[in-house]
């Protein structure tokens, strides 16, 4: 049986030189976070291996001067005092980052957080599983925050309580999620996209903004299935307008899948009480093999910029690394297998007061391309769509041309014709 500990004998197991995965997402052990913030001198040489996000914005090089980290994703939490040789961006696909937690990293000391154990000794991950199970099963040691408070799902992972070592007792909610509210402009382009999704259909989304529009534009559409790396409070209203039912999924059938859960207490109240929802692991919900098998696959995601050539930027913001690659090429790539599968890119012409396009002429230098041009399918902004399938390089970049605002077209068609001049060597 695992020995309970305080706050204070579970910073005592730190060492130099220890790699330390912190859990992430609403279910993150943020006691056993605020004991390390509150004893910094415990991660003198300590490596720690954690996502960052709004909900998780812990740099643990601020620690101490010898503390690293590795991550997957920029933000603006990181990026104060930023020192690359101590605060490490791996440039990893989430399936990537997944064979990497499972398979690479050394990990000496697993950080977690679970639901008290049921009568067979299981306790419940609750509303996460995209890497928290495999990383449990390959530490060295497992601490576990033991919180009464975290539900327990009927489609979550567990872990036995022979395989974690120390408990940290703990008693608070699931960490809260708010949604910013979308634009009113963004309901045109969440109808554009909704347009290229059929009852039936499996859709992935991202997060944000742009998805809550989609979202809320296909709550009228029926029997629609889930297949997501992370699913947001939308997911409510979309069940209880009687949009999503599963029922004509391919695989899967009548289930919600997803890696992990964010939002407000209204989500994770559904979830809890739920027998349709399954967290799985990232080498599922992003496997390609199992993607293929989805009919009438729609991936959808949101971008940053995309060029003429349809190269696609999904990090980059200003010169500065504002996200990290994540999923999207994973379901991008997997909608390609899929029968029947499509991907999307959805993004607002335009930003701000209409000042800057975000469909450009050629991704700028101090940018990085997330998505090639050899991947993109449909192009979707509050002007239209484009459908990139089967198209040549003009009539791509013609396509593109018509969904920017309109105050950037005359701008970008010259830029095209520019570009074709310098091709044809004139």
């Amino acid at each position: 049986m695992p020995q309970t500990i305080s706050d204070k004998q579970f910073v005592d197991l730190l060492k130099p030189g220890q790699t330390v995965y912190i859990q992430n997402g609403c279910t993150q052990p943020i006691a056993l976070v605020e004991a390390l913030k509150d004893n910094p001198q415990c991660a003198e040489r300590v490596k720690f291996i954690s996502m960052v996000n709004r909900l998780n914005p812990n740099n643990f090089t601020t620690l101490h001067p010898t503390t690293e980290q590795e991550t997957f994703f920029m933000s603006g939490f990181l990026r104060k005092g930023y020192d690359p040789a101590r605060l490490h961006i791996l440039p990893f696909h989430l399936s990537e980052i997944y064979r990497y937690l499972a398979d690479v990293a050394d990990i000496d000391i697993a950080c977690i957080q679970v639901a008290p154990a049921d009568n067979r000794g299981q306790h419940s991950f609750a509303m996460s599983g995209d890497y928290v199970p495999a990383v449990s099963s390959r530490a060295k040691l497992v601490v576990a925050e033991l919180n009464p408070s975290l539900p327990v799902c009927a489609g979550a992972p567990t872990i036995s309580a022979d395989d974690i070592d120390y408990y940290v007792e703990s008693d608070h909610d699931l960490l809260i999620w708010t949604s910013r509210p979308p634009k009113d402009e963004l309901a045109a382009l969440g109808r554009n996209v909704a347009s290229l999704v059929d009852d039936g259909d499996t859709i992935q989304m991202g997060v944000g903004t742009a998805s809550d529009a989609v979202l809320a534009a296909l709550t009228g559409h029926r029997d629609l299935g889930i297949h997501t790396g992370l699913v947001p409070d939308n997911l409510v209203d979309m069940v209880e307008a009687g949009a999503i039912t599963g029922a004509k999924k391919s695989i899967d059938k009548g289930r919600i899948i997803t890696g992990s859960a964010m939002g407000t207490e209204r989500l994770y109240d559904f979830i809890a009480h739920s027998d349709v929802v399954d967290f799985k692991p990232v080498s599922y919900t992003h496997n390609a093999n199992i993607l293929g098998r989805i009919d009438n696959l729609r991936v959808v995601n949101s971008a940053v910029e995309v060029d003429l050539f349809c190269q696609v930027n999904c990090e980059y913001m200003g010169g500065q690394q504002i996200a990290g690659i994540g999923g999207q090429l994973d379901f991008v790539r997997g909608a390609k297998l899929a029968k029947n599968g499509l991907s999307v890119l959805a993004l607002q012409a335009s930003t701000g007061k209409g000042e800057v396009s975000r469909i450009v002429s050629r991704i700028p230098q101090n940018a990085l391309v997330s998505v090639p041009r050899s991947d993109a399918d449909f192009i979707v902004t509050e002007h239209g769509i484009a459908d990139l399938r089967f198209a040549t390089v003009n009539q791509r970049a013609e396509r593109l041309i018509a969904i920017a605002a309109p105050q950037f077209r005359d701008k970008l068609a010259d830029d095209w014709e520019a570009a074709c001049r310098v091709a044809a060597g004139k």
